[in-house]
C-alpha cells in the first residue's frame, strides 16, 4: 500500500498565523496604586539617612510588581494618626513599610 506525501504546495499555517488566530487575553494597562504611592512620597519627604532611602526604594519595587493596594480610608488614618494605626489589619507583605512609616513620623516629632 502507498502511502501519500504531502504535497509542497499545501498551504500551512506558520506559527504566526497560529499566533493571530488565537483569542488573547486583555492586555489592559497595570492598575496604578495611588494609595501606596501616595504613602511612599510622604515616606520619602520623612527620609533623612540611606536606611530610610533604601527602604523607600525597596518600597518602591514592592508597588510596582505587587498586587496589594491599601484602601483609601486605611491610607488616611495611616497618615493623620500613624499612632493609632492596626498594622496587622494590613497585608503582610506591606507591615513592615508600615512600621518603617510610623517610625519615621515619630522620629521627626522629636
Amino acid at each position: 500500500m502507498a502511502q501519500k506525501k504531502k504535497s509542497g504546495t499545501a498551504k500551512s499555517r506558520t506559527a504566526s498565523e497560529k499566533e493571530k488566530s488565537k483569542p488573547r487575553a486583555k492586555s489592559g494597562k497595570p492598575r496604578r496604586k495611588n494609595n501606596l504611592l501616595k504613602l511612599c512620597s510622604e515616606m520619602n519627604r520623612l527620609v533623612i539617612d540611606a536606611v530610610d532611602k533604601e527602604v523607600v526604594k525597596r518600597f518602591k519595587t514592592l508597588i510596582d510588581t505587587s498586587a496589594e493596594e491599601i484602601t483609601k480610608a486605611s491610607l488616611d488614618s495611616v497618615l493623620k494618626n500613624p499612632g493609632d494605626v492596626e498594622v496587622s489589619s494590613f497585608h503582610e507583605s506591606l507591615q513592615p513599610y508600615i512600621k518603617h512609616y510610623i517610625f519615621m513620623v515619630k522620629r521627626s516629632a522629636k
